[in-house]
C-alpha cells in the first residue's frame, strides 16, 4: 500500500490514491476540478445519433478521457461515492456500533480487479467495495459486493459504501452494520456543497 496521492494506472484507467485527514479535501477539488474539465459534445443529428456519441464517443478530458461519456460517468459516480465515503469515515470513524481505528485509506478509483478500498493499523485490516446505483438495482449489487466481500478471511472489517439515495432508509443500514460487514450510506451531494467552502 503507499501512493501518497494520484498515480495513474498503466492505462491511466485505474487510479490509486492513499486518503486520510490531511489530504482528503485536496483530492476531492482534485477530482471535481478534472471533471469541471470535461468538454461535453455538442447536440448533433438526430435523437439516435446523439445517444450513440454518449455511449461510444470519447471525451478525451477528465479521469477517463479515453472512454465514452456513457461509461466516464459510470466510473465518475462510483469514485465519488469511494471519495465523500472515505471523507465521512475520516470525519466520523463512527458507523452504527462499529468504530473504524484506521489513520488512513488506499483506495481504488476505476477499479475493475482487487477491491476498492483497503486500509491496515497494526493487526486490523480492512477491505471494501463502493458504488453508485439507481435504487432498483441495489438489492442485486448489494448482493453481489457482499458475497465479493465474504469470500476474504483475513481481513478483521468489511465495508460497502453506496449512495445513500439508493435506499429508503440509510439509517438502517447504518444500525444493522456489525464488524464483518458495515454499511456506509453516502449523500455525496451534501458532500460536494460542503467541499465548495473548504479553501
Amino acid at each position: 500500500m503507499g501512493c501518497g496521492g494520484l498515480c495513474r494506472g498503466r492505462w491511466g484507467i485505474e487510479t490509486m490514491v492513499t486518503l486520510n485527514h490531511s489530504n482528503i479535501h485536496l483530492e476531492i477539488q482534485k477530482y471535481l476540478k478534472e471533471i469541471d474539465a470535461i468538454d461535453f459534445p455538442e447536440r448533433r443529428g438526430n435523437n439516435i445519433e446523439y445517444m450513440l456519441s454518449l455511449k461510444r464517443g470519447k471525451i478525451l478530458k477528465g479521469p477517463y478521457p479515453h472512454v465514452s461519456i456513457f461509461e466516464s460517468s459510470n466510473r465518475i459516480f462510483s469514485d465519488i461515492v469511494i471519495l465523500f465515503g472515505i471523507r465521512q469515515i475520516l470525519l466520523n470513524p463512527q458507523i452504527g456500533t462499529i468504530r473504524l481505528p484506521f489513520d488512513q485509506y488506499e483506495v481504488k478509483l476505476g477499479a475493475e480487479n482487487g477491491f476498492d478500498i483497503e486500509a491496515e493499523k497494526g493487526d486490523a485490516k480492512l477491505i471494501g467495495e463502493a458504488f453508485n446505483v439507481a435504487r432498483s438495482f441495489f438489492p442485486d449489487k448489494k448482493r453481489k459486493m457482499k458475497a465479493k466481500l465474504a469470500n476474504e478471511n483475513n481481513y478483521d472489517y468489511r465495508i460497502l459504501i453506496f449512495n445513500a439515495d439508493a435506499v429508503p432508509d440509510p439509517d438502517y443500514y447504518r444500525k444493522i452494520s456489525t464488524k464483518s460487514m458495515i454499511y456506509l450510506p453516502v449523500d455525496w451531494q451534501i458532500g460536494i456543497s460542503e467541499i465548495a467552502f473548504i479553501k
